[in-house]
């Protein structure tokens, strides 16, 4: 106890010395012009360990400054936030700070003040009403918090989705999933997308040019989409196509996959969970998402413009930027053969035939596009991302992403199907869940109702029967590699302060 109070009263000294020498400390993370910004989220990861603490007091210290600044002003962190998309297209903040601005958005509790709910909505819902939502939580970081920054939810953290506003049995429950690595899962998405979309355009050239059908097998990274069928009038037989929508654009995001975008996944999770709604959808959002007040202020709360373009940019950024999960082996060597007999074992038992180790990207650039007509925001994930990094291998140059995700629809059997579609996807199929950093993100499935990675396994059916009967049949000695390898599939080791 006397070493560590030597270790932290000096550091605690000099950050209470620091703010009050200080004249004025900015809340937000603005820049200096000189590459220096204050604020609550770094993308650096200090190997040491008291270098890490030193970063965590720091990033306390500023936030428990800003706690105080907001209480003289009310709104100050808020508008502190308030970027514009025509800034960051000009170039105007540097990707570093977008990542600090959009961390800072994560942390802050939306107020009625700035926004938060509708006239037409309770101040909060736990069970939401159609696509208008809740709103059931005020920050983001309030359900995506386990594991680390923008990490997954415990089971009290459910939201209860396309409700009818009273009971839980109207709702399709859905468990916080994690967020980390969410660029680099969006770059993968786009890469299958467009793989299977050039086979399908080339497929009907082919067959007018050549007068004659041609039946197309739809593979993308070596997954396998089912087929189509295309006659030389270039009609297009879709009845054969499995895992993925009818236009073979793959959507990672959300549990059923119902977006190919971390923007648009974004933009429905600030609506529905705050009542947040920003420029695009107040333009472009329908009576039953924003709601029926028309004009500038859908929602009718007296507040327009409640978030702009910049701000879903610059948390767009924030979770693009995220850092990647990792595989870490265990503390002891005694552990070691466990984890190769739990790869192997993950190959033999059929688990990889979804939950694919690795899938290859390219290119390491994540592109925001813009929704005004100006530049894309390209940003390099392998040197601009919150660390650790993914870098490229080092002979073929591209980049495996170790998601464990085949990023496709699969049958999940009877019981674990819902008695109503999502979004369209009927209530048996589920995107098969990435399993990277795993082991920081419980409870588990959809809902939330698996406490153990155990449980979920043997809660898996339909197209994942034969992998979990297979894993049934094993002795509990025989399924511990398995649960060793699982447990390799963390994030990396933070220090960080409530």
């Amino acid at each position: 106890m006397i070493k560590h109070s030597a270790l932290i009263w000096p550091v605690l000294l000099g950050i209470l010395a620091l703010a009050c020498t200080q004249e004025e400390v900015s809340p937000a993370p603005t820049g200096d012009r000189q590459g220096k910004v204050l604020g609550v989220a770094t993308t650096d990861l200090p190997a040491d360990s008291r270098d890490q603490a030193l970063r965590a007091l720091e990033q306390d210290a500023f936030r428990r400054e800003s706690r105080f600044l907001d209480a003289v002003n009310p709104g100050h962190l808020f508008g502190a936030t308030r970027v514009e998309q025509a800034e960051i297209e000009a170039g105007f903040w540097t990707h570093d700070e977008l990542f600090q601005i959009g961390a800072q958005i994560f942390q802050l509790t939306f107020t009625s003040e700035v926004g938060f709910g509708g006239e037409d909505l309770p101040i909060i819902r736990r069970f939401h009403t159609g696509r208008r939502g809740g709103p059931d939580a005020r920050r983001c970081a309030a359900c995506h918090w386990r594991g680390g920054p923008a990490g997954a939810g415990d089971g009290a953290d459910d939201a209860y989705l396309d409700g009818d506003g009273d009971s839980q049995s109207s709702t399709l429950a859905r468990n916080p999933p994690s967020l980390a690595g969410g660029g680099w899962v969006e770059m993968v998405a786009a890469e299958m997308t467009a793989e299977l979309q050039s086979y399908r355009d080339n497929a009907i050239i082919h067959a007018k040019e050549n007068n004659k059908t041609v039946n197309l097998l739809l593979t993308a990274k070596g997954v396998h989409f089912g087929s189509m069928v295309i006659t030389p009038d270039g009609n297009v037989d879709t009845s054969g196509v499995v895992g993925v929508d009818l236009d073979l654009v793959i959507r990672p995001f959300g549990w059923k996959g119902s977006f190919s975008t971390l923007r648009d996944a974004v933009e429905d999770a600030l609506l529905i969970h705050h009542g947040m709604e920003s420029e695009f959808l107040v333009a472009q959002g329908d009576v039953a998402r924003v709601g029926s007040f028309g004009g500038m202020d859908p929602d009718g709360d007296g507040v327009i413009d409640e978030i702009s373009e910049g701000q879903v940019s610059a948390l767009t950024l924030f979770l693009a930027m995220a850092e990647t999960p990792q595989q870490v082996p265990p503390p002891q060597g005694e552990f070691m053969p466990l984890l190769a007999e739990g790869i192997s074992k993950f190959e033999t038992l059929g688990c990889a035939t979804c939950h694919t180790p690795h899938l290859t990207v390219t290119s390491p650039l994540f592109r925001l596009p813009s929704r005004s007509g100006g530049p894309s925001i390209p940003v390099d994930l392998s040197k601009e991302a919150a660390e650790p990094r993914l870098l490229p291998n080092t002979q073929t140059g591209e980049f495996q992403v170790p998601l464990y995700s085949d990023l496709k629809r699969h049958d999940m059997g009877p019981e674990l199907a819902e008695g109503r579609p999502d979004r369209g996807v009927a209530g048996n199929l589920f995107l098969t869940r990435p399993l990277w950093g795993v082991a920081r993100s419980r409870p588990y499935l959809h809902d939330g109702h698996a406490p153990t990675l155990e449980d979920a396994i043997l809660l898996h059916g339909g197209e994942g029967q034969a992998s979990r009967d297979a894993y049934a049949a094993l002795d509990d000695a025989g399924r511990a590699p398995i649960r060793v390898l699982l447990t390799s599939l963390t994030r990396a080791r933070r220090i960080t302060v409530p």
